[in-house]
């Protein structure tokens, strides 16, 4: 059987320069590598929030309201 490794929980002080350290150390396909799961991680982040905001936009029928929104828009915007 396999054992499955947990995480060791690291202070995030300590934990920055630990991989501020392995990023100075990877070649350039690492470092690709990297900045792809980075990306991924901050996309299902974004997604997540947008998923949340449209609930809660849904949840207050603003969709029912956004022709009079779309009024207002102009009034509180000066650049518009």
């Amino acid at each position: 059987m396999n054992a499955v490794l947990q995480p060791i929980p690291i202070e995030p002080e300590k934990l920055k320069p630990q991989l501020h350290a392995k990023i100075e150390h990877m070649d350039g396909t690492h470092l690709v590598l990297l900045n792809s799961v980075l990306l991924q991680l901050e996309a299902e982040e974004l997604a997540d929030r947008l998923g949340d905001a449209f609930e809660k936009d849904h949840e207050q029928d603003l969709r029912q309201r956004v022709p009079e929104l779309v009024r207002q828009f102009p009034a509180g915007h000066r650049y518009a």
